[in-house]
């Protein structure tokens, strides 16, 4: 599963996945894409993996798709197969986020369902100042993490904004400093780790039924609105 631009390690029931591209910024090509989605849905089949941790190299968690990288209908539906591995998987996933999570990159995040950041965390959703909607489910994520009118405003106009107001917001649950976030998640992974793991996917399905129950027909509109960039 490993390539030169994603990193694949399991070990005592986590599966960790990097983001391997630093001197990019960690932008999304359809192939990292493809990859993401190949080791999501093999953690997920896993009978020995029970956490998922995705984490970013260098710099940034991950800027986004990559604006040189050929833009395509099935680039975008690899996206949405992967919102769908990670928001729809019985087993939970943890996002360790530094520096930039952009567009895809911070979809990619909210996919999973635990963000931890470092304080040096930055996000922004730009799609809609490009002329594009959002891709990976956000616009049904982003209103039942902050509200209504906050998840306009963040789609609409595309503002810049740090890890502690993520935190304020509720799209976060944990900032660290940045130094030690690998540690604090790996943290939060061990207690996933030591809980029950029929008791978090059960969890899991009634808080998705109950919040989320019409994800895929997002996910669906949202990869007919997207226009191949």
């Amino acid at each position: 599963m490993n390539t030169s631009d994603i990193i694949c390690r399991q070990h005592d029931g986590l599966f960790e996945i990097r983001l391997h591209r630093p001197e990019r910024l960690n932008a999304l090509t359809p192939g990292m894409a493809q990859t993401l989605l190949d080791a999501v849905r093999q953690a997920q089949a896993d009978p020995a993996v029970r956490v998922l941790l995705i984490e970013g190299e260098g710099r940034a968690f991950c800027a986004g798709k990559d604006r040189d990288a050929p833009g395509s209908a099935a680039f975008v539906s690899t996206l949405q197969q992967l919102a769908d591995a990670l928001v729809n998987g019985a087993k939970p996933s943890i996002a360790a986020v530094q520096g930039w999570a952009v567009g895809a990159g911070l979809e990619l995040a909210l996919n999973c369902d635990l963000v931890i950041a470092g304080d040096d965390a930055r996000f922004k959703l730009p799609e809609a100042q490009l002329g594009l909607p959002g891709t990976g489910g956000v616009h049904a994520l982003l209103p039942q993490l902050v509200g209504l009118g906050r998840a306009k405003g963040l789609l609409w106009l595309g503002d810049e904004f740090d890890a502690r107001r993520a935190c304020e917001w509720g799209l976060v649950w944990d900032v660290a400093p940045r130094p030690e976030l690998p540690e604090r998640a790996r943290a939060c992974a061990r207690r996933l780790l030591a809980t029950d793991p029929q008791a978090l996917s059960h969890v899991k399905a009634l808080v998705h039924g109950a919040a989320l129950p019409d994800f895929g027909a997002t996910l669906d509109g949202e990869a007919g609105c997207e226009t191949p960039r």
